[in-house]
């Protein structure tokens, strides 16, 4: 009888840990974009502000969850965008940008998070931005919505510099137009759990 209830004790340890490890495996979700996910980089010049805008970005995203169905922890993030998917209102300045940015061997700009701080509707990000072959350690915060299917809406904007990744401002009509250092970007993304 005593055995019996050691191996009764034993088979609910068991049990208990394998439901434990089940839970927490099933809590984390892989995220990609939808196909309304958008990013844009805009900046000024001496004719005018510009913007470049680009809808072929790709995200991918580990998500935990906690047992009431909060946003815990954001373990994976990453994200690639085509440059010459970037597209403005001036075939001059794009070309001029897939010049300047060398796509003829840089052909993506890169985001690889190294780690994140959830908290309500924020999550600050620190991870690698790389352009034109140059890479960068970045801060990022960024807005979120959850929805109650679990489809995560982000947004947030990021100054940066061109000549800190060694990219040349753009100039077009000659040199008559120069576009400056300084840039947004901006972007609004929409995560959907894979097979939804």
């Amino acid at each position: 009888m005593q055995i019996l209830n050691k191996y009764k004790l034993c088979l609910g340890a068991i049990l208990l840990i394998g439901i434990t490890l089940e839970t927490k495996v099933s809590a984390q979700t892989t995220y990609r974009q939808s196909q309304d996910s958008q990013l844009t980089i805009g900046g000024t010049s001496t004719l005018r502000d510009w913007n470049m805008i680009s809808n072929e970005g790709r995200y991918n995203a580990e998500f935990e969850f906690s047992q009431d169905g909060k946003l815990e922890k954001l373990n994976a993030l990453s994200f690639n965008i085509p440059v010459e998917s970037l597209k403005s209102n001036s075939k001059a300045l794009d070309n001029n940008a897939y010049s300047t940015m060398e796509t003829d061997v840089h052909k993506t700009i890169n985001f690889n998070l190294t780690k994140a701080l959830i908290g309500p509707q924020k999550i600050h990000c620190t991870g690698s931005l790389t352009i034109a072959g140059t890479t960068n350690s970045i801060d990022l915060d960024v807005t979120y919505q959850l929805t109650n299917s679990r489809v995560i809406i982000c947004s947030g904007v990021k100054k940066l510099k061109m000549s800190d990744y060694k990219v040349d401002p753009p100039v077009f009509m000659f040199g008559t137009v120069k576009t400056n250092d300084e840039i947004d970007v901006s972007f609004s993304v929409r995560l959907v759990p894979i097979g939804q």
